[in-house]
């Protein structure tokens, strides 16, 4: 007898339940550490405790500046949203998080790789001290890829962006966004209900399969 394939509602309401959590906006205290790079050239990477804890992220934002030491709140979301300092730019945001992704697991350097994202954002990075062959290759790289990823890709990258007038250095004017990457962990709740879901469906199964 042929047996017909079977969908897994759990698998579908997890997708959703993730997707859901991604949607909702937080917020994050910031503590700027320390970059990469040299005072003339600084990239990535950029070192931070967030909401108390080690973070390191990469920046998106050219002609702002932060100051060590200095702290702010930015709110968190998922890249996918496009709700940056940026505005309706989510090409160049998925775009951001493929170069991120190239530093974090494939060795790309990371100083062409922040280049390369600056010059997303602002055109003008592209005549700045640190542009050159190399990053406009991964410029151009990454603009022919990221509109082709799946949306699961980019579960796992965020924008911080920084509140103004949240900063703790008034007179250095709004802190820069940064882009960082959190694994999606379900939350135990999620576990639970996953659970539940797998055990419903392994129980409908049975049934199928004993009367048939």
């Amino acid at each position: 007898m042929r047996r017909r394939f079977v969908g897994c509602p759990c698998v579908f309401l997890m997708v959703v339940l993730v997707c859901s959590a991604l949607s909702q906006a937080d917020t994050a205290h910031m503590k700027y550490l320390s970059h990469g790079g040299t005072q003339a050239d600084p990239v990535y990477p950029w070192k931070f405790e967030v909401n108390g804890s080690p973070m390191t992220l990469m920046c998106d934002t050219f002609k702002n500046k932060n100051v060590i030491g200095e702290t702010w709140e930015a709110n968190v979301t998922n890249i996918l949203s496009g709700q940056g300092l940026f505005g309706n730019k989510l090409l160049d945001y998925k775009a951001a998080a493929w170069i991120s992704s190239q530093v974090l697991f494939d060795g790309a350097n990371a100083h062409d790789a922040n280049w390369a994202i600056w010059a997303l954002f602002t055109p003008s990075a592209k005549n700045g001290v640190g542009w050159d062959a190399n990053a406009a290759a991964i410029y151009k790289e990454a603009l022919a890829i990221a509109g082709s990823l799946p949306k699961g890709f980019f579960a796992p990258y965020f924008l911080y962006t920084p509140i103004a007038g949240t900063q703790s250095c008034k007179k250095c004017g709004l802190p820069q966004e940064f882009i960082g990457y959190i694994p999606v962990v379900p939350e135990p709740g999620t576990l639970t209900l996953l659970g539940t879901g797998i055990l419903l469906l392994a129980g409908a199964l049975r049934k199928k399969y004993a009367r048939g």
